[in-house]
C-alpha cells in the first residue's frame, strides 16, 4: 500500500506537465522492464507463454480499464478523494462474488456494502452545485477493479505473479500508445522523468507484493490493508498537494473505511466459524452412529 500511495503521488505530479497517455505509457514501460528483469532473475522465462493466457489477458484488460479511468480522475481530483471513492472496490468485490462466484454474503455484509457505497456517494458530492462528472470516474474504476479481482481467482498458481503483472504492463503500454496518438507529445523534463521512473519502479514492486500477499496469507488478513491507502492519500494530499478534505468528504471517508473493515471482519468471523464447524465434524468422524467411539483398528488383546 505504501508503494501504491507513492506511485499515485509521483504519477499525479507528472500529470501536471505531460498528458495522460504519455505518462501512463512511460510508467508502464518502466514497470514492465522491472518485472521482466525479475522474471529473468527468477528463472521464469518459460512461463512467459502464459502472459496471453485467456484468463491472464482478461485480467490485464480489466486492469488497463481500471488504471486508465482511475488515473484520469487522479489527474483532476484531490488524491484523497479519488482514493477514497476507489476504496469501494472491496465492497463491490463482495457484492460481485454472489453472482460470479456463487458465494453467500450475510445481511451484515450487505448493510456494510450499502453504507460504504453511500460514503463513496457523499465524497462524490452529487448535488448540482458541487457535483463534477469526473467524480464518477473513481467509482467506475472501482467497478472495473472489482471485476478484475474476482477474475483473478481463475488464474492458476503455475503462472508466476511477475508474469501476471508483466502481461498487464504490456496491455497498458499498447493502449497508452494508441491513446497518445490523439495527444500532443511533450518532451518530459528531467524532473518529470525522475517522477515517472519512481512511479514505474514502485508500481512494479507494489504489484508483486500484493500478488505474493494474497497468495501466501488469508484474504481476510490482507484485504483490510487496502484501507491504509486512504491514510496515505490524506498525508500525501496535504503535504505534497496542499489538499485538505472538507467536512462532508471526511464523513464519506469514515463511512467507506468503516464499512469496508466491518464487512471484512464479518466475513472473517464467518470463515472462522465454518472452519471450527468443519473441524468439529471431522473430530466426530471417528464416532459410531450410536455415539460411541468406533473400535480401533489393530490387534485385539483378550
Amino acid at each position: 500500500m505504501a508503494m501504491f500511495v507513492t506511485h499515485d503521488t509521483f504519477l499525479k505530479l507528472s500529470l501536471q506537465e505531460i498528458p495522460l497517455g504519455e505518462a501512463l505509457g512511460a510508467r508502464s514501460l518502466l514497470a514492465g522492464v522491472v518485472l521482466f528483469l525479475l522474471i529473468v532473475r527468477g528463472g521464469d522465462l518459460p512461463a512467459l507463454r502464459y502472459a496471453f493466457h485467456p484468463r491472464v489477458a482478461l485480467r490485464s484488460s480489466l486492469d488497463m480499464l481500471t488504471t486508465f479511468v482511475y488515473v484520469a480522475a487522479l489527474a483532476v481530483m484531490p488524491i484523497a478523494s479519488s482514493t477514497t471513492i476507489y476504496m469501494a472496490t472491496p465492497l463491490i468485490t463482495t457484492a460481485l462474488a454472489v453472482p460470479m462466484l456463487g458465494e453467500k454474503v450475510g445481511w451484515r455484509s450487505w448493510c456494510a456494502i450499502i453504507i460504504g457505497f453511500l460514503g463513496a456517494v457523499i465524497v462524490t458530492r452529487p448535488e448540482p452545485s458541487t457535483f463534477h462528472i469526473v467524480a464518477i470516474l473513481p467509482l467506475l474504476a472501482a467497478f472495473f477493479g472489482a471485476v478484475r479481482d474476482v477474475s483473478t481467482r481463475g488464474i492458476g498458481m503455475q503462472i508466476p505473479g511477475a508474469v501476471v503483472g508483466f502481461s498487464g504492463t504490456l496491455v497498458l503500454c499498447a493502449t497508452s500508445a494508441v491513446f497518445a496518438l490523439s495527444e500532443t507529445w511533450i518532451m518530459p523534463s528531467p524532473r518529470v522523468l525522475a517522477y515517472l521512473a519512481v512511479a514505474g519502479i514502485v508500481f512494479a514492486v507494489g504489484t508483486l507484493a500484493l500478488v505474493f500477499a494474497f497468495r501466501s496469507a488469508p484474504v481476510a488478513s490482507v484485504s483490510p490493508m487496502r484501507y491504509l491507502l486512504v491514510l496515505g492519500a490524506l498525508v500525501s494530499g496535504y503535504f505534497v498537494f496542499g489538499d485538505l478534505p472538507d467536512g462532508w468528504t471526511a464523513i464519506g471517508m469514515a463511512l467507506v473505511v468503516g464499512a469496508g473493515l466491518y464487512a471484512l471482519q464479518s466475513e472473517r468471523q464467518k470463515s472462522q466459524a465454518a472452519r471450527r464447524a468443519a473441524a468439529g465434524a471431522s473430530g466426530r468422524g471417528g464416532a459410531t452412529a450410536s455415539g460411541r467411539p468406533a473400535p480401533a483398528c489393530g490387534p485385539s488383546h483378550d
